[in-house]
């Protein structure tokens, strides 16, 4: 009998999903952030969304929202008006992660957001509990388009270097494309060219 009922058990175990056998404790992820300026910059949004599985819009709607503000975003970062400490940022992200991760069962980060006739859930994976979710809306951010024009020259932090070698960085609702720049380099630069909210500058000081 005992073998029998071991058999079964070995079975019923083998049909679980890997998320329940796993029992790694889950580590909340770290935001990296920097104030530049009245702008603050989550440099990090695609890291932690992918360590959380959840879309990073999801996530930067919620902490544009929470700080009341506008800001634009990309899959990899986020820009929000307004200078937000990191420490108030990651504040912020735990309890997104409190209400729209974590299992309120089980305490498991193994969830899915599920939709079903105009209502998300929250379903766990791991218990497999159900728990209806709030919308998320975001600040829409004001067109500045008229505001940058042709031989402005901006001050930016380079956060990462394009497929052309050139320095990229985020300024309010644009992307800015800097030629003789690299990351981790904050540049005054000079603006050559307007493309919709892609921005293209000249490097024409490294600053400190």
């Amino acid at each position: 009998m005992s073998t029998e009922y071991e058999t079964l058990l070995d079975r019923a175990y083998n049909k679980l999903p890997e998320t329940v056998k796993e029992h790694s404790r889950f580590v909340t992820p770290k935001v990296v952030a920097l104030i530049q300026g009245k702008t603050t910059f989550l440099k990090n949004l695609g890291e932690i969304s992918k360590a959380v599985n959840r879309e990073p819009d999801a996530i930067a709607k919620y902490l544009i929202r929470e700080f009341g503000t506008s800001g634009t975003y990309d899959s990899q970062h986020l820009s929000m008006k307004g200078q937000f400490r990191q420490n108030q940022i990651q504040e912020k992200f735990e309890t997104y992660l409190a209400q729209y991760v974590i299992c309120p069962d089980c305490g498991r980060p193994d969830t899915k957001i599920m939709q079903e006739r105009r209502i998300s859930f929250l379903k766990c994976e791991a218990c497999g509990s159900r728990h209806p979710l709030a919308a998320i809306k975001a600040t829409v951010p004001k067109d500045e388009t008229k505001k940058i024009a042709v031989g402005d020259e901006v001050t930016v932090q380079i956060t990462r270097t394009g497929k052309r070698g050139d320095g990229m960085a985020l300024l309010g609702q644009y992307v800015v494309f800097v030629t003789n720049a690299r990351e981790g380099q904050r540049v005054r630069a000079k603006i050559t060219g307007i493309q919709g909210t892609r921005l293209f500058a000249n490097a024409v000081e490294i600053l400190k």
